[in-house]
């Protein structure tokens, strides 16, 4: 393996730890001891940090669209 090989697999494999990294702090849905320590964990172990936060942090919940009587008692509700 050349020196070019090893610099684009690293350029790769950081540029993923960085990925990974900024989708964690961005979650909004984890409570802060649990962000905290998977923060701690993502920078300890790099790459290996990752493949655990990616196998064992569930994925956010997909918020589903509301319907219309949703968004008019939303609406109604917001503007008073």
């Amino acid at each position: 393996m050349s020196v070019l090989h090893i610099i684009i697999v690293t350029a790769i494999l950081f540029a993923i730890w960085i990925g990974a990294l900024v989708y964690h702090l961005r979650r909004a849905d984890l409570p802060d001891v649990e962000r905290i320590v998977w923060t701690i964990i993502l920078c300890c172990l790099n790459i290996l940090g990752v493949v655990l936060y990616l196998s064992m942090v569930p994925a956010p919940p997909k918020e589903r669209p509301l319907s219309e009587a949703e968004l008019k008692a939303k609406f109604n509700h917001d503007s008073h």
